[in-house]
């Protein structure tokens, strides 16, 4: 006896806080992708502004992360911009500690 698939044709919203997630992991591309283009121009030799967009990224992940984990205690929704954001948000967070740690071993 084969079960019967449900289907449920109720629209879930999105969470509130996977939108914010979202943005925040967004914004911390852009700016890690402005920070590592800056210090390849420059060859390496970087003026401290450039750093400090490159920690901003890495602190926007961090919250990103923290907002993407939030948002999945909200009961009935869709978690899909979340995961998203979470992803993005951890993949820029283990760039950047990866390339903090070559940095202080190089």
């Amino acid at each position: 006896m084969k079960k019967q698939k449900r289907v449920s044709y109720i629209r879930k919203p999105f969470a509130r806080k996977s939108f914010l997630s979202l943005g925040l992991s967004i914004g911390a591309l852009v700016l890690g992708i402005i920070g590592i283009t800056s210090s390849v121009m420059a060859g390496g030799q970087t003026q401290l502004n450039v750093a400090a967009v490159c920690f901003c990224s890495l602190l926007i992940s961090f919250f990103s992360i923290g907002y993407g984990v939030l948002s999945f205690f909200e009961k009935e929704k869709k978690y899909l911009l979340s995961q998203i954001g979470i992803a993005v948000s951890a993949a820029l967070v283990i760039l950047w500690l990866v390339l903090i740690i070559i940095g202080i071993r190089g």
